[in-house]
């Protein structure tokens, strides 16, 4: 079933998979962050500023629609990634100039959402056991460790935060509206 996560996910994915054919010659999948998509100055940013607002607006629906304490996280997860497509990354091309707030604030709220996902899986990993524990942790190291890996690899940035996102949007693909629907926190991870 196409739930608003899912087509959230949907949109947020092709944005990201048909970026280089939109966006400017010199950006590169190898070191250029996703963000940059949406960069200020950018020809056909919007794309990517809409997917972002679409992807965590999305989330936040049916975190909603069905509210209760354990979706908490992975709401403002949601509203932490609408709100970063609100204020656009800075331009690749470091000779025009920008908005330097914008930029400014679409780190830190980047920053709060990855704190807000990290916590969701740690916070399932905690309710469950078995199987269900172990993916929840390691989820919660993935958006750990590869933020880590994308500042100590700048040449690299731009796959690893690929690889990162490949498995926080297939988790959220296929556990998030399992998590929405079942109140019982075995299913949720």
């Amino acid at each position: 079933m196409i739930t608003p996560t899912r087509a959230g996910i949907l949109v947020f994915a092709l944005a990201v998979l048909f970026g280089p054919l939109y966006t400017v010659n010199e950006y590169s999948v190898m070191s250029n962050l996703i963000s940059e998509f949406g960069a200020q100055h950018t020809q056909n940013n919007f794309i990517m500023i809409l997917a972002f607002i679409l992807f965590g607006g999305s989330i936040v629906i049916d975190g909603v629609r069905k509210f209760r304490i354990a979706l908490l996280p992975f709401i403002l997860f949601g509203l932490s990634m609408s709100i970063v497509g609100m204020f656009p990354h800075k331009p690749i091309d470091a000779s025009l100039r920008f908005n330097s707030t914008y930029h400014n604030l679409h780190r830190i709220i980047a920053s709060i959402a990855g704190t807000f996902i990290t916590a969701g899986f740690i916070w399932h990993g905690v309710l469950t056991k078995g199987r269900q524990r172990i993916i929840c942790f390691y989820m919660a190291g993935v958006a750990i460790l590869f933020p880590i890996l994308m500042l100590s690899s700048p040449s690299y940035q731009g796959i690893i935060q690929r690889l990162m996102y490949l498995q926080v949007l297939s988790w959220l693909w296929i556990k998030y509206p399992e998590m929405v629907t079942n109140k019982s926190p075995k299913t949720t991870c």
